[in-house]
């Protein structure tokens, strides 16, 4: 499976899946099921407390400062959001759709912010359960796999802001969702039956990830 706008090869996706969403034993255990069948409010156009706490399922520590930031931004995450149209998927939204996921981030850009310990992949951890089929998780290893000339560049000298890094990383993960559809389809069967559904999205954070992992 080639990702990054081809820039990088994975092999064995279908091992790396099966071990992400497998059980495991104590110590050793995934995020999966327990972020994405996570119960807060049950209302995916509606931020809660809870969803603010979602990320420490994927081992980000929410402390109380942090918590503090998150509920800060709150309004501001809750009318971008609000934006977003509903049961639209990242492989097939069009490019208003991709500029309004990547103006999510617009809060962290914003000069009248005062707190500055909460980053965009905190954020992305907060809004990915709202809309699991387009806003994409990521992490520095998202950030890593993804950088490259062809795919998503280095920053540049002078900087860019989160909404220009997001709409790059957006566009490069959709470009892969559908040069990779038929292989996201496969990897769909792989999601236990008893357990929460897994979207291509984030089955493309798993692989991702995981490859980055080994």
């Amino acid at each position: 499976m080639k990702l990054a706008k081809g820039t990088r090869e994975v092999f064995d996706a279908e091992s790396l899946v099966e071990e992400y969403l497998g059980p495991r034993k104590r110590g050793l255990r995934y995020a999966y099921p327990y972020y994405d069948g996570l119960v807060t409010n049950d209302d995916p156009d509606l931020l809660c407390t809870g969803d603010l706490l979602a990320p420490s399922l994927l081992g980000v520590h929410v402390d109380v400062d942090r918590m503090h930031t998150l509920t800060a931004l709150t309004p501001l995450l809750q009318r971008a959001l609000d934006k977003l149209p509903p049961g639209i998927e990242l492989i097939e939204a069009d490019e208003v759709t991709l500029d309004l996921v990547a103006a999510l981030y617009d809060p962290l850009d914003d000069p009248d912010v005062s707190d500055r310990d909460v980053k965009g992949s905190l954020i992305a951890k907060v809004l990915h359960r709202k809309r699991p089929a387009l806003v994409p998780l990521f992490d520095s290893k998202v950030r890593i796999f993804y950088q490259h000339e062809d795919c998503v560049p280095p920053s540049p000298r002078d900087g860019r802001s989160w909404r220009q890094y997001m709409g790059l990383l957006v566009r490069a993960m959709q470009y892969d969702l559908r040069e990779n559809a038929e292989e996201f389809r496969r990897l769909a069967a792989l999601v236990p039956q008893s357990g929460p559904p897994v979207t291509p999205l984030r089955m493309l954070d798993v692989v991702v990830w995981m490859s980055s992992a080994v």
